[in-house]
């Protein structure tokens, strides 16, 4: 008896895990256009490259296009994320010094190879360097992303979800408003106005430089509601691993990619109490945080 008890509760489980693997997967598909493979060899290499383009949604996604045709042309490689920019949130110090000044990204695009020797051989041809002159500035960070942690990160989130549960935890939601302030009514205005594209998904791409121990624990503190959050509000993170840079004198650590249900949820969220009491824990060394809605289905 006691083994057919230990067995249905280990079926129970593993449904549960296979359940909130389809789901995030489902949004991922769905709704952020995200192509990435859920299992992959420990040798791919990804990309994240950051434009600007002069001109309207025409030139962008002109230039967008063309380099997914010269990243995926040799069969090495794959774009698995596009996204417009649309709220250029913080910019990393080491950026503006790189540039000689804040510059407006327009769009991320993220880029799976079969390995950084095959990245290395697509950014440095010349198919690749044409695509890349359309933009008027550009900026590569490559990652070296796990496998195992994306699969991960959801049986963690449905972890803290299941304890919410048991504890009887308040819930985060509805968002309660904190005091306007012009800068994040501002922010907001920018978000609500990218309904076309991010009505159902908005994904923030961080670079992100952890710095002192302090700066660690205080972001650790950050990150642990946030995921609370979003163990709630089935999110999170889409791709999160190591930093490697590309250009020399570069120091970032970690890149993360995170997906919300849209622009109005994000909107919200940013001029909600819950927000506001927990974002002046965020404070590592340097980032650049990118707010992005997803485009991939229109190139």
């Amino acid at each position: 008896m006691l083994r057919w008890t230990i067995g249905i509760a280990l079926l129970g489980v593993i449904g549960l895990i296979a359940w909130q693997e389809l789901r995030y997967l489902s949004a991922r598909r769905s709704l952020a256009h995200d192509l990435q493979p859920i299992f992959h060899s420990a040798r791919v290499f990804h990309v994240v490259t950051f434009i600007s383009v002069a001109g309207d949604d025409g030139a962008l996604f002109a230039a967008l296009r063309e380099l997914r045709r010269a990243s995926e042309s040799s069969g090495e490689g794959r774009v698995v994320y596009a996204g417009k920019v649309v709220v250029n949130a913080l910019a990393s110090k080491q950026l503006v010094a790189r540039f000689g000044g804040e510059v407006t990204w327009s769009a991320v695009l993220l880029t799976q190879f079969d390995s950084r020797a095959a990245a290395e051989r697509v950014l440095a041809s010349e198919g690749y360097r044409r695509a890349l002159a359309l933009s008027s500035r550009s900026y590569a960070c490559g990652m070296q992303r796990s496998a195992w942690l994306g699969l991960g990160l959801p049986v963690v989130l449905l972890g803290k979800r299941i304890a919410q549960i048991v504890s009887r935890a308040p819930s985060h939601f509805p968002f309660v408003p904190a005091e306007p302030k012009p800068e994040l009514e501002a922010r907001a205005a920018q978000l609500l106005a990218a309904r076309e594209y991010g009505a159902h998904a908005l994904v923030v791409v961080n670079l992100l430089q952890r710095g002192t121990p302090e700066n660690a624990a205080a972001d650790a503190r950050y990150t642990a509601e946030m995921f609370g959050m979003m163990a709630e509000g089935a999110h999170g993170p889409l791709h999160v691993g190591e930093a490697v840079p590309l250009e020399a004198g570069d120091s970032f650590d970690r890149v993360a990619l995170v997906y919300y249900p849209g622009v109005q949820f994000f909107a919200d969220m940013m001029r909600s109490r819950f927000y506001r009491d927990i974002v002046g824990d965020k404070q590592l060394a340097d980032t650049q945080a990118s707010i992005t809605v997803p485009v991939l289905d229109r190139l």
